[in-house]
This record gives structure tokens, C-alpha cells and sequence, in this order.
């Protein structure tokens, strides 16, 4: 039977400079709470989930979305009422078997999403999360980390949640490419939708023409302002990509399906973002 939240409460452990884990205090049905431990990982995949479901509040029309509104702050009223209270100690001698080690999104729906932890202990627990508490959720955890005088660990979670990376690229003389590879469960890379070739142009240190591109999966459309910011964060988020942060380089983009239950080989990613290339060679020219 899945946890079900009547009110939350955070916290965050941390050694000297460094984020260990975020603490989320759950009050259940009944005065029941539990108290887990989400490292960074594991923070980042709850929030591309929870990001998925509060994308869609976008789409709402008026009269939805007015009612959405209502019945979450009627929702939030009500978690305001249980705030579970976090101890000292309890951070100071955390549990280590509450530690979550993955967590995975077993199904949601217009509801509610439910989530699958899997404890340090080896114990796997069901947490339920109602649509109108994703807010709040997010405002807690998120206020958790800025109180903890952390904020450049929000700034660099909240700029990777709308993409997941597949393929980072360099090319390389003689038509090779050399790449990095990114492997995701199918329920994180079915909450996005596009498939996207980004490739950089830009110039070396001896004006030398040279390329680097990615494979990524998104929700934003081609062609968008989101995207854009994407192609520019990405340089931020991959160790390969790193180099070009800071070089005028120019960015192509192609589509390579917009069908997020389609998936492509290595050899497919790589070939498409060769024909990129050459692409541009011949634009160039």
C-alpha cells in the first residue's frame, strides 16, 4: 500500500560546503510519518517528474485552469494544517537505511503520481502524490536547499530537468565522431517527447572550423525559445560539451522525431549528427 501525503516538511544535510542529501519528513494518514533521504540523483529524478505533471498546467484552458488553482490552494490549506516537525537530531543522526538509492515513477495519471523507493535498508516503499500537492512539494524542497544557503545547487537542477542528454559529441579528424553516452530507465525518458540533433560550430584557439553536438530528448518544440536556452545549458551539464561555455559558436538543430515512444541506436544518433555536419560544411561553402 503507497504512502499518501497529508503534509511535508524538509531539510537538508550537508558536510561543510557540500549537499549530501535533502530530508523529506511525509505525515501520512493517521499521525503516521516517515522520514527519507534523497541524495542529488534522486532529487533531480523527482523533479523532472514533477516537472512533467506541472508542464501540463500550461495547457490548462481558463475555466481549467481556475479550478486547478482553487482546488490546490484548498489542497495546500489543508497541508499546511499537518507539518510534520523535523528534529535536530534527526538530521544530525540520520538513518542511513532511509537513504533512497533510485527512485522510479511506477504510473500517474490525472490524479496523482506514484513513486517507487528503493531504500539503502533494501526495502521498497510506494509514495503517493497527489496533482494539486506537486506545488508545494516543489516550493518546500526547494526553499529547504535556499535556507541551507545552496542556491547555485537549485540553479544547476532547475536548468536540467526539461531534457535528458543521450549523446554528447566531438568530432573528430578523418570523419570520426567520439562520444559520450547517457542511459536512462524508460519510464524518465518517456516523460519527453523529442528526439533533437543539436550541433555547435565554433572556432579553436588557431581559428580552426571545428564541431561538437548532442543528442537530447525534450518536451520543449523545435524551433522555440526553450529549446534555444536548452542548446546553451547543455554546455554547462556535459563534461565534453564544458569547453565550448563561453565561445561564440553558432547552433543547428534537426528534428529527429517528435514520436516519444520511438527510440534510436548509437549508430543512428551519430549518423544523423554527421549529416548535420556535413550539412553546414556544404552551407558554408
Amino acid at each position: 500500500m503507497a504512502i499518501t501525503i497529508m503534509g511535508i516538511n524538509a531539510g537538508v544535510i550537508r558536510q561543510d560546503k557540500n549537499f549530501l542529501a535533502l530530508a523529506l519528513k511525509i505525515k501520512a494518514p493517521r499521525s503516521k510519518e516517515s522520514l527519507f533521504f534523497l541524495p542529488a540523483l534522486v532529487l533531480k529524478d523527482l523533479l523532472i517528474a514533477l516537472e512533467y505533471r506541472i508542464s501540463h498546467v500550461a495547457k490548462l484552458s481558463a475555466d481549467e485552469h481556475s479550478r486547478y488553482e482553487k482546488a490546490r490552494d484548498k489542497a495546500i490549506q489543508k497541508m499546511h494544517q499537518n507539518i510534520p516537525a523535523i528534529q535536530v537530531q534527526e538530521l544530525e543522526q540520520a538513518d542511513v537505511n532511509m537513504r533512497v538509492k533510485t527512485l522510479t515513477l511506477m504510473q500517474h495519471d490525472a490524479d496523482a503520481m506514484t513513486f517507487s523507493l528503493n531504500l539503502q535498508s533494501g526495502k521498497t516503499v510506494e509514495l503517493t502524490v497527489d496533482v494539486l500537492q506537486i506545488e508545494l512539494l516543489i516550493t518546500v524542497m526547494i526553499h529547504a536547499i535556499n535556507n541551507a544557503d545552496m542556491r547555485e545547487l537549485v540553479v544547476r537542477l532547475s536548468s536540467i530537468i526539461d531534457f535528458l542528454p543521450l549523446y554528447d559529441v566531438d568530432y573528430r579528424e578523418g570523419g570520426n565522431l567520439e562520444y559520450d553516452s547517457y542511459d536512462h530507465p524508460a519510464w524518465k525518458r518517456n516523460l519527453f517527447t523529442h528526439h533533437l540533433a543539436v550541433l555547435y560550430r565554433y572556432a579553436d584557439a588557431e581559428g580552426k572550423t571545428q564541431f561538437s553536438g548532442t543528442v537530447i530528448k525534450t518536451r520543449s518544440k523545435p524551433g522555440t525559445k526553450e529549446v534555444e536556452g536548452i542548446s546553451r545549458r547543455l554546455l554547462d551539464a556535459s563534461p565534453r560539451l564544458n569547453k565550448l561555455a563561453g565561445i561564440p559558436s553558432q547552433v543547428l538543430v534537426r528534428t529527429l522525431s517528435s514520436d516519444k515512444n520511438k527510440t534510436f541506436s548509437a549508430d543512428a544518433c551519430m549518423q544523423a549528427l554527421y549529416q548535420l555536419q556535413q550539412n553546414a560544411e556544404k552551407a558554408k561553402a
